[in-house]
């Protein structure tokens, strides 16, 4: 989790992902991400996942059918 979380952006995010490829849990809450943002970061990290935190007010159902990727 990120204190200075509500300044990141969506491409900041993917960044992240891009980076830091043993993450597990991601907590993005009060981050305004699009679908692809969410995509790419469950691309990325989605088998090693563990937590996956977002507010998805922006997201449609696209972005949602990639959660399946995401471990369990």
């Amino acid at each position: 989790m990120f204190s200075f979380q509500q300044g990141l952006s969506g491409k900041t995010v993917c960044l992240i992902a891009d980076s830091c490829q043993r993450l597990k849990k991601l907590s993005l809450y009060g981050v305004r991400l699009t679908d692809s943002d969410v995509i790419h970061v469950i691309n990325k990290l989605g088998k090693q996942l563990t937590t996956l935190g977002f507010s998805g007010e922006d997201l449609t159902d696209v972005a949602y059918l990639y959660l399946i990727i995401c471990a369990r």
